[in-house]
């Protein structure tokens, strides 16, 4: 099996690539990435890793014969999408639609497998998220992501493209270093100054998953050859507060001090999950609870500080 993994060389790419190297089931694993300045040990961990846009060219040669595609580069923030949404859409949207026409023409019969998002696309909702959900995107950055599983859509209903979205919530685990989400920010913050930052009051909740599960998730549908829309999470929503509660009780002898700025603009207030599609057709179940997996972030960034 031949697995393309556009953005490998990021934060889920590199976690998936080690995750699939666990696996007793033969496969190679390629990444395409434009991250240039990555280290050696991140390409070491592929079979090959190539150094250029996902849209381009010498990209579709590394698709070409491809069993499985997992498109996980794209501008990935709300805030970046609000400071530039026609860089945003570019990125998101044009290139992934240049993208799936590479696919179609060097790897018809290849199983897509796209990292999409729940909050950003369903945007403000009071239960926990699921598909059925009517998508209601209040960034640039969810419309995005919601213009590609219209992509997918469409790209299958005509073109016999097999193809599954996968709607992450807030992922976090080591490897993070580059990532700007809460998680990382805070693990950070807290060897720097033990001062953590937060925006707004703490009350908006997240539904945390430990990117190992979310590995799991993206391994089960490349198993499965799932199709369709996936809403991925624990089923768990935790506050702001209550991550800094978390931190705190890692080393209650050490305080940690916190102040609050302005909440962010194009934000959801709440996100929580509703798995049971994936639990019910993946034979999905996270195995990590923040704690553990907290536990294990801040672990790996005390590491990297050593």
């Amino acid at each position: 099996m031949k697995i393309v993994v556009t953005g490998g060389l990021g934060f889920i790419g590199k976690n998936f690539a080690r995750y699939v190297r666990g696996i007793p089931k033969r496969a190679s694993i390629h990444a395409v990435d434009w991250f240039g300045s990555a280290p050696p040990q991140d390409h070491e961990i592929f079979d090959s890793s190539t150094v250029a846009c996902f849209a381009s060219e010498t990209a579709k040669k590394v698709y070409a014969g491809a069993d499985v595609i997992v498109h996980l580069a794209a501008t990935t923030t709300v805030q970046d999408s609000l400071r530039d949404p026609k860089s945003s859409f570019e990125n998101n949207v044009v290139k992934t639609q240049r993208l799936l026409d590479h696919v179609l023409d060097v790897a018809p019969r290849a199983h897509f497998v796209f990292a999409s998002t729940g909050g950003a696309i369903i945007g403000d909702y009071s239960g926990p998220i699921h598909e059925g959900v009517a998508p209601r995107p209040v960034s640039p950055y969810g419309a995005t992501k919601l213009a590609v599983e219209g992509l997918l859509s469409a790209y299958s209903g005509s073109f016999g493209l097999s193809s599954a979205a996968l709607r992450f919530s807030n992922v976090y685990g080591p490897n993070s270093e580059r990532k700007s989400s809460v998680v990382a920010k805070f693990c950070q913050e807290y060897l720097v100054s033990r001062h953590l930052k937060i925006n707004g009051d703490g009350q908006q909740t997240r539904d945390y998953i430990y990117v190992d599960d979310i590995c799991k998730a993206i391994w089960l549908t490349i198993d499965t050859r799932a199709n369709g829309v996936f809403q991925l999470g624990t089923g768990v929503g935790t506050s702001i507060l209550d991550l800094v509660d978390i931190i705190q009780a890692v080393d209650p002898l050490s305080p940690i001090t916190v102040s609050h700025g302005p909440g962010l603009r194009g934000e959801v207030k709440h996100n929580v999950c509703n798995i049971t599609r994936a639990r019910d057709e993946l034979g999905f179940l996270p195995e990590f609870d923040l704690k553990r997996g907290v536990d294990k972030t801040l672990a790996w960034f005390q590491a990297r500080h050593a």
